[in-house]
């Protein structure tokens, strides 16, 4: 018969006691840890800002004038990010992401133009959409935005309200007021429904298949792709890729685009701050043709990049200017109020492990632009392109042309002629080579 153990009640009541005790103990121990780690952070928030702060309550107390404050959070949000001394990050007022967000589905209400800061309070135009309304009504790449309707662009209180008032309903009229070579010029443009199309072809002589692609932006891979086996349809045997004044995209999609064309391997790879990395390749079906990359100082980031990949592997040869030197990824990170970061996360590295930053993609064969030629742009012809005839040249050269048969020379005095039976010269006797499939 086993023995029973009892214990008393008090002793019982005593135990509960003492283990509540304990857990109370370590409970508060661990709140009092966490509360003094968050303490601790909040007064370092403090200690950062303090210098902010005490602007602010100096702006409240003495100043006269009138000022929003929304304006004032954006600025001091906007400085900070561009104190960090990066030209590829920067801050987005909730109407600047909202623009952005529009031209990312690459079509918006508007005139078809690409305006940033050119020197203080100038914007310079950096590209024209073409078959837009601003390029049909005349304007250009590199005019200075002076006034809109007749209002200087210095006397927008923000960016937003400039970007805002060229903007605006389908059918109506703005007249944008240009500074160009010196000349202010007035366009009225009307505003329309504005698709940036990122792919544009043509079937050159000699079967030179031209793809001019002005971005990287969503669903362009999938059109690359549609209008690339439509040029090899046609009949292309060489390729030439124009990334001039492509100011870059999604690297995903630059990536689907490469692996049309390049062998199995690294296309692109990322290096992230806490040391994180991340490689996008290729596999081995790609297209074996000759291939020419045209390149300027508006290539920038994805459009660099597309350039290198196919320079390093020998896949074609880049022609033109050297690129901008961009080697920074960056993503754009909304905030709770709409407006956001683009910030620079990560750096690329080409193929060959190589960053690009400060230094860009140096042509194989460099060919400087006129600037003549540079600002009238989108109207030159094949002819006129001095880097695309070089491009040509380069997939396509001319074939030269067959030499003439040698007149057979009558026998001298004192020989005689071949014997009957033996062969003749075979240039007499069989028709010139002909020349080679272009």
């Amino acid at each position: 018969m086993k023995k029973k153990h009892t214990i008393r009640v008090g002793a019982a009541l005593m135990l509960i006691f003492l283990a509540a005790v304990a857990t109370f103990n370590i409970t508060f121990f661990l709140s009092t840890e966490y509360y003094s780690m968050r303490l601790s952070n909040l007064q370092q928030l403090e200690s950062r800002y303090q210098k902010l702060k005490e602007a602010a309550d100096y702006v409240d107390e003495y100043f006269v004038g009138e000022y929003d404050e929304q304006a004032l959070i954006d600025g001091a949000v906007a400085g900070y990010i561009d104190a960090l001394g990066d030209r590829w990050s920067g801050y987005y007022s909730a109407e600047q992401t909202q623009t952005l967000m529009e031209e990312e589905q690459n079509s918006y209400v508007g005139v078809g133009v690409t305006i940033s800061y050119a020197e203080g309070t100038e914007y310079q135009i950096t590209a024209v959409t073409q078959g837009g309304p601003a390029e049909a009504a005349g304007i250009q790449p590199f005019d200075v935005l002076t006034a809109v309707d007749g209002v200087a662009v210095q006397d927008f209180a923000t960016y937003d309200d400039m970007v805002g008032a060229v903007r605006g309903e389908a059918g109506t009229d703005v007249v944008l007021t240009v500074l160009r070579e010196g000349e202010a010029l007035d366009f009225t443009v009307t505003r329309a429904e504005v698709y940036n199309e990122q792919i544009e072809t043509a079937l050159l002589d000699g079967g030179v298949g031209y793809i001019s692609i002005a971005g990287f932006e969503s669903n362009v891979d999938l059109e690359f792709e549609q209008k690339l086996q439509e040029l090899l349809d046609q009949g292309a045997t060489s390729l030439i890729f124009d990334v001039r004044f492509n100011m870059g995209g999604y690297v995903e999609v630059m990536c689907n685009m490469l692996d049309k064309l390049l062998p199995e391997g690294t296309i692109i790879s990322m290096s992230y701050k806490d040391g994180r990395t991340r490689s996008y390749t290729s596999d081995a079906e790609c297209l074996e043709m000759p291939m020419a990359v045209l390149t300027n100082a508006y290539s920038v980031s994805a459009a660099e990049f597309f350039a290198a990949a196919l320079q390093e592997y020998g896949a074609a040869t880049v022609v033109g200017e050297s690129t901008g030197g961009k080697g920074y990824a960056q993503t754009l990170i909304t905030m709770e109020d709409g407006s956001s970061i683009n910030l620079s996360i990560a750096r690329y590295y080409t193929p060959k492990g190589v960053s690009l930053a400060g230094v860009g993609v140096t042509p194989d064969i460099e060919v400087i632009m006129p600037e003549e030629d540079l600002y009238n742009f989108y109207s030159l012809t094949p002819e006129q392109d001095v880097q695309l005839q070089q491009a040509i040249a380069v997939v396509a050269p001319p074939a030269e042309a067959p030499a003439d048969p040698a007149e057979p020379s009558a026998p001298a005095e004192g020989t005689t002629t071949p014997a009957e039976g033996a062969a003749a010269p075979a240039d007499s006797t069989t028709e010139p080579a002909a020349p080679p499939a272009q």
